[in-house]
């Protein structure tokens, strides 16, 4: 059984969605993640921000690869929990809000910082909500705890992973709001969860979520009276 935590590869994933594991990293090397060295491996940590980016990868192949088909039960395991828990939270959210979030979206004056060329790659939020000048950022454990060896490794920020997560984390916090955009951060330890941190995604996630949103939930429905009337 894989967990959270654990390392997972594009293979895995490719055998899971019933995509060919060459066409797969293919689409990997062509969306240019930065974070992934020349000719490295593809393994990442289970649950990580690599996983989702690959995550996406996958989702914009959209299964149409012949299939392949696996009865290992690690692949099983793969498929079961392909929506991802931050996928999850903000699904309840649009739930909540009546709206849909624009997913991973990048904002020009949010950017990480400079790789040896001088570029500095957009830094994306999870979910944006244009007409309530809303970002919500789904926080997982590797927001707050160290997650294995993956956190040491160099960035072009000149510090670790974990470092470098945590600095663009309180860069979004403090631009976001600076540019007039409201920031709400959930936390995984608001759910329930395993021990590994993954959210068992109970009846009352919604209404924790609800609370959270409440002031933004009162401004869409005056929207919507105003509408009306």
């Amino acid at each position: 059984m894989m967990i959270p935590g654990q390392l997972i590869t594009a293979v895995d994933m490719a055998i899971a969605s019933g995509i060919d594991p060459k066409r797969f990293r293919a689409a990997l090397r062509a969306a240019g993640l930065g974070w992934h060295p020349h000719n490295g491996r593809w393994e990442v940590v289970r649950g990580s921000d690599q996983h989702h980016d690959m995550e996406r990868v996958m989702a914009r192949l959209g299964g149409g690869g012949s299939p392949i088909r696996s009865t290992s039960k690690a692949a099983q395991e793969v498929s079961r929990t392909a929506i991802s828990d931050e996928h999850y939270v903000l699904d309840l959210c649009d739930a909540v809000l009546g709206l849909k979030a624009v997913r991973q979206h990048c904002f020009p004056f949010l950017t990480g910082d400079p790789d040896r060329r001088g570029y500095r790659k957009p830094l994306p939020v999870d979910g944006f909500y244009p007409a309530l000048s809303l970002v919500v950022e789904y926080h997982e454990r590797q927001h707050r705890e160290r997650v294995g060896f993956f956190d040491d490794k160099p960035t072009v920020s000149g510090v670790p992973r974990g470092e470098q997560r945590r600095r663009y984390d309180e860069r979004r916090a403090d631009l976001l709001p600076k540019h007039g955009y409201r920031l709400i951060v959930l936390e995984v330890d608001e759910f329930a969860h395993d021990r590994a941190k993954r959210l068992l995604r109970h009846s009352n996630d919604k209404e924790i979520v609800s609370r959270r949103l409440q002031d933004f939930r009162t401004q869409v429905g005056s929207s919507s009276v105003l509408s009306a009337d």
